[in-house]
């Protein structure tokens, strides 16, 4: 979980990772079957003034360690969104699938998923 501020307000985000939809039969939501693809959604927690404009820009990216990292995708976006007017938002349709396997660090067997928050309402 992380924090934004709207005009003073703390408000709570998390970052979800969804596994590609294989089938629509139970089960078939999972990133084995997927073969490790799926999406990542930022979904706000909490309550949102919509006066305050809640609009955030970010994009993300995948990678194993750093910026620097061998193992990386280049980052996708930007989004613009208004969490007042629906609390979850992930990237457009034609760049929302991630191959999370091509990232893995071989040693540790994670893979890190970063999102950057580019501008707020004071930068929209």
């Amino acid at each position: 979980m992380f924090e934004l501020s709207f005009s003073g307000d703390a408000v709570q985000f998390e970052m979800v990772i969804r596994p590609k939809l294989t089938a629509k039969a139970c089960g078939g939501a999972s990133f084995k079957k997927a073969k490790g693809k799926g999406s990542v959604e930022v979904r706000c927690l909490g309550e949102i003034d919509p006066e305050v404009n809640p609009a955030v820009t970010f994009r993300i990216w995948i990678g194993s360690g750093g910026k620097d990292s061998v193992k990386r995708e280049e980052a996708r976006g930007p989004v613009k969104h208004n969490f007042a007017d629906r609390t979850t938002c992930g990237l457009p349709e034609d760049q929302q699938e991630w191959d999370f396997n091509s990232v893995v660090d071989d040693a540790t067997k994670t893979f890190v998923v970063c999102l950057e928050i580019l501008a707020g309402t004071a930068g929209a």
